[in-house]
């Protein structure tokens, strides 16, 4: 046995003034040489040869099944012919442990060699020469029985038992490579469960938050009569003369404007021309075409001495209390937050931002009153 002189590196400890380390140390060790493989030069040496060969066939069969169609395009579909073998060949490596596949592999092998020798054939025939078919078809021949041969040294035969025992320890990877695979799915399943879940429960509080800050309260103070004829709309408009306590409102039709403005009548002189005096026109008091009546209901008698208790059986409304008390005179929202935070047995900011909304509101309907007057 020849053996060969190495050089190697250990880690040893080294002291100096009464500190350690550790620290990296060269020395040389003698070991033996392996003999050459020649089995696995020579399979080498026959792959690069035939490879080689190989090269040279597909070359040839894609040259002449491309000529016999017509080239162009054809040579890409000759490619296919060769391409199908070596795909084929490949899996035949890979199945070298099972013989079912391994069988199956060399049935297509030589189907397809068939196949691109009887083109190769055909092709010389077509050209006039049979010399030029036959040697063309064998040199395809000889590439790939020679790829047949070396893969009967790379294929690996195995007992009935050992194969059966393979198949087992195949079956189990398989199993739990299935196993990864479904539970995969489930978590990714459950997970975008959780997430719809999720979804639904934050759109369900925006919108209960929505409608508690949000949505105004129904007030339930109004008459039901009131309620009908305000939202009821008259059959037949006319109009109103001046002063009529039906009148509209002067703002909302004498507004050009407004979608319902209606242009008084011009006054004119005795040639038909109108006034040249703006003052000899149509005043405020002249008359006026209704475009809808005021159904606003009659507002109702005030409220009885103890305000702090409503009515059995009906709830009291957060907007009416509000309209009520700062129709008495009191616009402090804080007043008006305390006082009914006790009545309504309530002390949180939503319901304070709530009530200051409603004084808002109330407040500017009273300034709109105030500056237009109820009625005309």
């Amino acid at each position: 046995m020849k053996f060969k002189t190495e050089k190697r590196e250990r880690t040893v400890q080294h002291t100096r003034d009464g500190i350690t380390h550790d620290v990296t140390e060269p020395y040389e060790i003698r070991v033996p040489v392996m003999p050459a493989d020649w089995d696995q030069y020579a399979i080498k040496a026959a792959v690069t040869v035939v490879a080689l060969l190989t090269a040279v066939a597909v070359v040839w069969s894609t040259y002449s099944i491309g000529a016999l169609l017509e080239g162009g395009m054809g040579y890409a579909a000759a490619a296919v012919f060769d391409a199908a073998w070596i795909v084929n060949v490949l899996m035949e490596y890979l199945a070298r442990f099972d013989p079912a596949k391994r069988s199956f592999s060399k049935k297509v092998g030589w189907l397809l060699l068939a196949a691109t020798m009887g083109s190769i054939f055909w092709h010389g025939i077509l050209a006039g020469s049979i010399a030029l078919g036959v040697v063309g078809a064998a040199v395809s021949l000889f590439a790939k029985v020679l790829w047949m041969g070396i893969m009967r040294f790379i294929n690996r035969d195995l007992s009935e038992a050992d194969q059966q025992w393979v198949k087992a320890e195949i079956s189990r990877s398989n199993a739990q490579l299935a196993i990864a695979g479904v539970r995969r799915q489930v978590a990714r399943a459950e997970n975008r469960a959780a997430l719809e879940l999720l979804a639904a429960e934050q759109t369900r509080n925006e919108v209960s938050e929505w409608l508690g800050t949000t949505a105004p309260a129904i007030d339930t103070t109004e008459a039901p009569a009131a309620v009908s004829a305000r939202t009821s709309a008259p059959a037949e408009i006319a109009s109103a003369p001046a002063g009529d306590a039906v009148t509209l409102r002067r703002r909302d039709v004498t507004k050009p404007g407004n979608p319902l403005f209606q242009a008084p009548d011009i006054r004119t002189d005795d040639d038909g021309y109108p006034h040249a005096d703006e003052s000899t026109q149509v005043t405020d008091t002249d008359n006026v075409r209704a475009i809808r009546p005021d159904v606003r209901p009659t507002p109702e008698p005030p409220a009885a001495a103890d305000t702090d208790t409503a009515p059995k059986g009906r709830k009291p409304s957060i907007a009416g209390e509000v309209r009520r008390m700062v129709s008495d005179g009191l616009t402090d929202a804080d007043h008006i937050v305390r006082a009914l935070s006790e009545r309504f047995g309530r002390d949180d900011d939503r319901f304070a931002n709530t009530v200051k909304r409603y004084v808002r509101e109330a407040k500017n309907d009273q300034a709109d009153d105030q500056a237009h007057g109820l009625y005309l």
